[in-house]
């Protein structure tokens, strides 16, 4: 036998053996803390070039793992994103291609919707019933807006659920969460107690910190989707007072919001030091990110801004598409370390089974890919495209039905409304400001036959021409 087969053979035995370690003792196994923020911007940070917002948890958490700024949701609205999250798969594949339960067509539009997926089916495997099976015990605790009634996210393998409902977003931020009886009341807080003041971001916070204690003698999977940094806009006020007093920078400079973001900053302090405390750190791998790019279409001055990128949240240009991320895992990233590889929210799927040591059944599709080259130092992927697809109408209109391919630094927008399609080289105008689609015909073409044929391939659902 030569001597390259041999290594793979031994190979092969330790990974075996390692996974039959791992299966017969699931403390092996690490814990895992998502945090999925919702609408938090590219650029809201400090560790991500922030001068306005004050983040000191998220510059540590960034300062002892990896750092990634070329993250992108799975889609520019938040459902599919969260999906994508939970399966590993691309909206399109899925047909859960807008929020949960999205707009009309405008009445002079070209197009009317197809008949989406308003929930995630049972069907689907999550991540959570993965790692349940593999000895996990698993909690939600924010914001679900996958389903109603029958597909909670105890349905869908969570063990516990809290907080996670239909709804979008909270009536408000403050306890009791919304008036009785209001469409977005905040699904079973209120009912279990509180008091009057308490900040939902608090409250969801403790609750994290009781389901890590009570299962620190297992390997645990949380998923914190926290409510914030949503509309409505309402912080604290000694934390708005606070930040009243910080001078705008590039377009940063609503005072509410950065008390909502200082908020999503103390709860990830208050994870990493309960980690520490329990001596629980070495084993846990937290991933912190956001479902879609940071909202700027409301607030005065408005919520937040992405610049340079183009745009935000429900867009098809960069401010809509990039999000923050941070991963820290022990033993696999090294401290302040950066990555500039593009991936996108249906990699963790992968990713976190990859780490847990276990994988989906074998007949699931599964879109993504492990980013695990990429934590251990890694700088390519197995692939150059990545693809969203949105048909649908947002915003009262303003945004309308588009497709979109990034390959390598190639990026092509196509508008269904308008039948204009534009193209930007990221590598040299990360602004989207100069369309090269005229002048690099050779290019568009290339792109566009290769976004025609995934739209067939994950069977995607177009905007359906209206009789004329």
């Amino acid at each position: 036998m030569g001597r390259a087969l041999v290594v793979v053979a031994l190979l092969m035995i330790a990974n075996a053996a390692d996974a039959r370690a791992a299966t017969q003792r699931p403390e092996l196994r690490p814990n895992i803390v998502f945090v999925l923020i919702d609408d938090m911007g590219w650029a809201d940070g400090g560790c991500f070039g922030s001068s306005f917002y004050r983040t000191p948890n998220l510059d540590r958490l960034a300062s002892s793992g990896m750092r990634f700024t070329q993250a992108y949701a799975s889609c520019a609205v938040c459902s599919p994103t969260r999906a994508a999250i939970m399966t590993g798969k691309y909206p399109a594949r899925l047909h859960i291609t807008d929020w949960i339960g999205g707009e009309p067509a405008p009445a002079g539009s070209r197009f009317r919707l197809p008949t989406w997926q308003k929930h995630l089916p049972l069907e689907e495997e999550t991540i959570a019933e993965v790692l349940k099976k593999a000895g996990y015990a698993t909690a939600h605790i924010g914001k679900w807006h996958l389903g109603g009634a029958g597909f909670l996210p105890q349905h869908q393998g969570f063990d516990v659920n809290v907080a996670g409902g239909g709804i979008g977003h909270p009536a408000s931020y403050f306890w009791p969460f919304g008036a009785e009886g209001h469409s977005h009341r905040v699904p079973g807080l209120a009912e279990s107690g509180g008091t009057e003041g308490e900040y939902l971001t608090d409250r969801l916070t403790a609750e994290a910190l009781r389901f890590v204690e009570s299962n620190r003698a297992v390997p645990f999977y949380l998923n914190l989707a926290h409510y914030a940094v949503h509309a409505p806009l309402e912080g604290k006020p000694e934390l708005v007072e606070l930040a009243g007093e910080q001078p705008a920078a590039r377009g940063q400079g609503n005072a509410v919001y950065s008390a909502m973001l200082s908020s999503v900053d103390e709860s990830v302090g208050r994870i990493l030091r309960r980690l520490d405390e329990l001596q629980l750190s070495d084993r846990t791998v937290i991933i912190f990110t956001s479902d879609n790019g940071g909202a700027v279409h409301f607030g005065k001055p408005p919520a937040t801004s992405n610049w340079p990128l183009r745009s935000g949240k429900g867009n098809p240009y960069e401010g809509g598409l990039r999000v923050p991320l941070l991963v820290r895992a022990p033993g696999i990233t090294r401290a302040g370390s950066v990555c500039a590889v593009p991936v996108i929210s249906h990699d963790y799927f992968p990713t976190l089974l990859e780490l847990a040591r276990t994988a989906p059944e074998p007949e699931r599709a599964v879109d993504g890919v492990s980013i695990l080259p990429l934590l251990k130092g890694g700088s390519r992927m197995p692939r150059t495209k990545l693809f969203w697809h949105y048909p649908h109408y947002w915003n009262g209109g303003r945004v309308a039905p588009y497709s979109v391919v990034l390959d390598d630094s190639w990026k092509l927008i196509r508008f269904y409304e308008t039948g204009r399609e534009e193209l930007y080289d990221l590598d040299i105008d990360a602004s989207e400001q100069s369309d090269k689609a005229t002048e690099r015909p050779e290019i568009r073409k290339r792109l566009g036959d290769g976004l025609d044929a995934w739209l067939r391939a994950v069977g995607a659902q177009m905007p359906i021409p209206k009789p004329e």
